[in-house]
């Protein structure tokens, strides 16, 4: 199973029934409907086993940074394995944040939907402590 390759295009703050801020990457679910329909499964299934793993990837381009591959693969309560590609210049405090609270929320819908469209977002545990090894 190849893993798809789901570029984050923005970055934000998604607030929890308790008001705690959770980071969040935003991703176009609209093209990987196989990605976008994992927050529903979850709801329905529960949280399942799931795996990440980061990795920092150098780009040649002049007016680029450093790239952060955060590869995700879950084994239940589905299949899936999907690596979300950050710019590292732009989305380092996001990181760092995710990596300080040990979680993400992926959002296939642009925040400015998110009110009118009601999405469930798939939120996920992360090694904290690996991919902050990654951002140094």
């Amino acid at each position: 199973m190849e893993p798809t390759v789901l570029p984050v295009l923005e970055v934000g703050t998604t607030f929890d029934d308790t008001g705690r801020a959770l980071p969040t990457a935003v991703v176009d679910g609209a093209t990987h409907p196989e990605v976008a329909d994992l927050a529903r499964v979850h709801a329905m299934e529960g949280i399942g086993d799931l795996r990440t793993e980061a990795m920092r990837m150098p780009t040649d381009h002049p007016d680029t940074g450093d790239a952060l591959l955060l590869g995700v693969r879950m084994t239940s309560p589905v299949t899936a394995m999907f690596v979300l590609v950050f710019d590292l210049d732009a989305h380092r405090p996001m990181l760092e944040h995710a990596g300080a609270l040990g979680e993400l929320v992926i959002a296939h819908t642009p925040p400015a939907e998110a009110d009118t469209e009601r999405p469930a977002w798939l939120s996920i545990n992360l090694d904290g402590d690996a991919l902050a090894a990654h951002l140094d």
